[in-house]
């Protein structure tokens, strides 16, 4: 869109009245999700940003994919981007992921979160393994503070004890 269109566009968005602001709104967040999720990547990313082959930090860019900055490495040559070696390397529909997780953080239903979303309940559900991949890894070390127990009730099968009686012919 030119410049002068859209500067006439924006000078009457102050006209709009209440429901008129949140259809633009809504029509605006699908387009806002993946900015927002690149800028994130490239925030988390730029901080130790390494080869996922050599561990080498010395990298130029090279391109764009999938609206990612690609990088070359300096030692070995290969590329890759800041989700490469992560368990979010390779999923699309990225303007999706934020809207999902907060589904995944409300425990909802993989259908449910589905259909919140807007995507297939199989695509759900590869993204909730994704998303928890990296979660189960997130545990401290060490303990450190008060415990306390209450109870404790162990489910054991008696199964196996129990005596068979055999009848004599």
């Amino acid at each position: 869109m030119k410049a002068p269109r859209f500067a006439k566009l924006f000078a009457q968005l102050a006209l709009l009245n209440q429901h008129q602001r949140r259809e633009v709104l809504a029509a605006l967040h699908p387009a806002a999700g993946p900015d927002r999720i690149i800028a994130l990547i490239d925030e988390i990313g730029s901080r130790a940003r390494r080869c996922p082959e050599c561990a080498c930090e010395q990298c130029h860019r090279h391109g764009h994919a999938n609206d990612l900055q690609r990088f070359r490495c300096c030692h070995c040559g290969r590329t890759f981007n800041d989700l490469t070696g992560t368990p979010l390397a390779r999923l699309r529909l990225k303007g999706k992921w934020l809207d999902y997780l907060g589904a995944l953080l409300d425990s909802q239903a993989v259908r449910v979160a589905a259909k919140r979303v807007g995507v297939h309940r199989n695509t759900a559900l590869r993204w909730r393994h994704r998303f928890l991949e990296r979660v189960k890894d997130d545990r401290p070390a060490h303990l450190t503070g008060i415990v306390e127990a209450d109870e404790l009730f162990l489910l054991e099968s008696q199964r196996r004890h129990q005596q068979v009686t055999v009848r004599a012919p």
